[in-house]
């Protein structure tokens, strides 16, 4: 009974935002505040998770912490450009970039875990 309850309230809604006009900008609207919800969530997250770990992350020293935000940075910014590369050649650079990335953390979680 509450499975049904809850697919007959995504039926009205679905129907609400085909059916009434401005439905689909609402619904633009609203998938825009989850989208920074989630954003704003996540940036919280990772803020406490680095001042949780701030220490572990000083110990690494300076090439190997360089090395860990370079990846971290290249994570962010190959992520972010991914709409922009829409060629085959583009999504094998894109790639490329990500499995450099994912090395320098590997190497920097090896180097943590070697402490």
């Amino acid at each position: 009974m509450k499975n049904a309850r809850n697919i007959a309230i995504l039926v009205v809604i679905a129907l609400a935002v085909v059916a009434l006009p401005g439905g689909q900008t609402a619904a633009g609207v609203a998938s825009a505040v989850l989208s920074v919800a989630i954003f704003a969530l996540l940036a919280y997250f990772v803020g406490r998770l680095y001042r949780d770990r701030r220490l572990d992350v000083y110990a690494l020293g300076d090439r190997d912490r360089g090395i860990f935000y370079a990846a971290i940075v290249g994570i962010v910014v190959l992520l972010a450009a991914s709409q922009e590369w829409d060629s085959t050649g583009g999504r094998l650079v894109e790639l490329g970039g990500l499995a450099i990335c994912v090395g320098g953390l590997v190497r920097a979680y090896q180097l943590w875990r070697s402490y």
